[in-house]
């Protein structure tokens, strides 16, 4: 297993993963990465009528290997 790292940019704001998890290959990654993204939204909704919330993952080495994001807009007609 290989240790990845999952930082969120949520519309700027960016947390850093100092902790890491270990992952059996790239497709564990991409799972990992979608279910954070999507624990934050349930977690709490971000205020405001425009948000990008993205998941950056590094390998162990440093390198970006995976983004996951996920955008709205709110729009009155």
């Amino acid at each position: 297993m290989a240790l990845y790292y999952f930082d969120v940019d949520d519309n700027g704001d960016v947390f850093a993963d100092d902790q890491g998890t270990e992952c059996v290959d790239f497709d564990h990654v991409k799972e990992e990465a979608i279910r954070a993204l999507v624990g934050i939204i349930q977690e709490s909704l971000p205020d405001g009528d425009q948000h990008t919330l993205r998941i950056k993952v590094r390998s162990e080495g440093g390198d970006r290997v995976l983004q996951v994001a996920l955008s709205f807009e709110v729009e009155g007609l």
